[in-house]
């Protein structure tokens, strides 16, 4: 049963709305008619270059950006079509974590208070035991050293902070995570250890992930579904293995023949 539906979705670039967008003309497509699906449980991997819309994409299911056409169904709920008073709730069981560089940790505050305020946010009725307990269990899930709760981001290394914002993710108990470039910057054995961490994590929680990522070699690791976008156009889906060793489209071919 499909968690997540991305149904005939369609984005137009706004210059004036979306200035952190790269703007050419407005009204020009970044999506074009993108559908899949994901079922409970399932990693689905969207690979594509930079500018093949994957970061659109990514704030579109979140309703950071709406879309001009199409429909996004999260656990049965068209949540485009929610107002952002009735969205609040739904967002809760769906949490996102983004590149290291992206500044998902403010430089003046230690990872403590950022996991305090997340719970607080979404648990406004929790007392303190509860606090400490929710925030020691998504430590312990990702194997995190206590000591690291008591550090500034400018302390830790991208692997720690990576692994912060995946906990911070889980301080709502969502059901779905979504993962935009989350191994962006780091070298081999960085990677692993994040993509790793990653994938223990969905295990124990059950979690369903959309990983969104330029690296055709990680998402074959990662998942059991993909899709392969190309400015703004899904251009074929289906199982990780049927797409990477029987491409059917050339461009896909291509990030065959350079990743693996």
């Amino acid at each position: 049963m499909a968690l997540l539906s991305v149904e005939n979705v369609s984005m137009q670039r706004d210059p004036v709305r979306r200035r952190w967008f790269r703007s050419d003309e407005s009204g020009e497509k970044v999506l074009d008619d993108v559908t899949f699906s994901i079922d409970k449980g399932q990693c689905f991997s969207v690979v594509g270059e930079e500018e093949s819309g994957k970061f659109r994409l990514a704030f579109a299911i979140l309703r950071l950006a709406e879309v001009s056409s199409g429909r996004i169904v999260f656990d049965n709920i068209n949540i485009t079509l929610l107002p952002a008073r009735k969205f609040r709730p739904v967002r809760k069981w769906m949490q996102a974590i983004f590149p290291d560089g992206f500044g998902q940790f403010a430089q003046g505050t230690t990872l403590d208070s950022f996991f305090r305020e997340a719970v607080r946010a979404w648990h406004p009725k929790a007392g303190e035991d509860e606090i400490h307990g929710r925030i020691e269990q998504v430590m312990v899930d990702l194997d995190l050293p206590e000591t690291l709760r008591y550090m500034f981001p400018v302390e830790m290394d991208a692997v720690e902070r990576q692994l912060a914002a995946m906990a911070r993710a889980m301080l709502p108990e969502p059901e779905f995570l979504l993962c935009h470039n989350p191994s962006q910057g780091l070298d081999a054995v960085e990677q692993a250890e994040v993509l790793n961490r990653l994938s223990d994590l969905r295990e124990k929680r059950g979690l369903t992930v959309l990983l969104s990522t330029d690296d055709l070699a990680v998402a074959h690791h990662m998942s059991e579904n993909l899709g392969v976008l190309h400015r703004g156009r899904l251009l074929e889906t289906g199982a990780t293995d049927q797409v990477v060793n029987r491409p059917a489209h050339d461009y896909t071919k291509r990030l065959v023949s350079c990743s693996l």
